[in-house]
């Protein structure tokens, strides 16, 4: 994700040269199609859908961003303790598209118990880092479904097929479980890019959310920014039935 003004990112400004270039070689000028509040970038030529470009790409932007930490503990922390009065007693979670693992550990450390918290991360890097599975979002897995008393990502703007990746997220909730979902000015649809190549403004994200859940859930409430102590981000809180 993009760095928002007002909020200090952890470690070296990050190089995204490799991403734009590799985007750039393969298919030419940036594609972007806008509807609906939302604008994507496309991974597309003439052979149609190049998700080997997407992987590449991801793959190259983690590289650039390893050293850099979007949210921090302090929020994750208020998260953590919200949760049981959303869910009830917190026994797993899952974060997705988390880079070095630190959204996982952040939960696993301030919620009761010992919950079994872990995250995912597309990148190969994935592999290095603990409670981390090397996983694209946007898939299914089979031993995931309905198991997660909460889902968490503020790296969901890296979707390139957000309907997608909001159903299968959707489908890995228990009843009544969360999915909690960070919303900042650097989610908004004029910061979609190539590594991040998904934006969309507010109101029609809760829309989104809801038409994708169908029968299964609902957004249930936008905690506004502020409320965190330290991320001026907002919350969707999308509870399962």
């Amino acid at each position: 994700m993009k760095a928002m003004q007002g909020l200090a990112m952890t470690g070296s400004p990050p190089k995204l040269d490799g991403p734009n270039r590799a985007y750039r070689d393969a298919v030419g000028d940036m594609k972007v199609v806008e509807e609906d509040g939302a604008r994507r970038v496309l991974y597309e030529d003439e052979t149609g859908f190049r998700y080997d470009l997407y992987r590449e790409v991801q793959n190259l932007g983690n590289a650039a961003k390893l050293n850099r930490q979007f949210v921090t503990e302090p929020h994750i922390r208020w998260l953590a303790q919200a949760l049981p009065k959303w869910v009830g007693q917190v026994s797993s979670g899952l974060c997705h598209g988390t880079r070095r693992g630190a959204e996982q550990g952040w939960f696993a450390q301030h919620l009761a118990g010992e919950p079994d918290i872990i995250g995912t991360e597309i990148a190969d890097s994935a592999t290095q880092f603990p409670r981390t599975v090397q996983w694209d979002f946007h898939d299914a897995n089979p031993d995931w479904i309905g198991r997660f008393d909460f889902v968490y990502s503020n790296s969901w703007d890296h979707a390139f097929d957000p309907e997608r990746a909001f159903s299968t997220w959707i489908d890995q909730l228990r009843p009544g479980g969360a999915m909690l979902l960070d919303f900042t000015p650097a989610h908004r649809s004029a910061q979609a890019n190539v590594l991040d190549p998904f934006g969309i403004e507010l109101d029609p994200l809760c829309r989104m959310l809801d038409r994708v859940a169908g029968e299964r859930g609902k957004v249930r409430r936008v905690i506004r920014a502020g409320r965190s102590p330290d991320l001026m981000a907002h919350v969707i809180r999308f509870q399962r039935g």
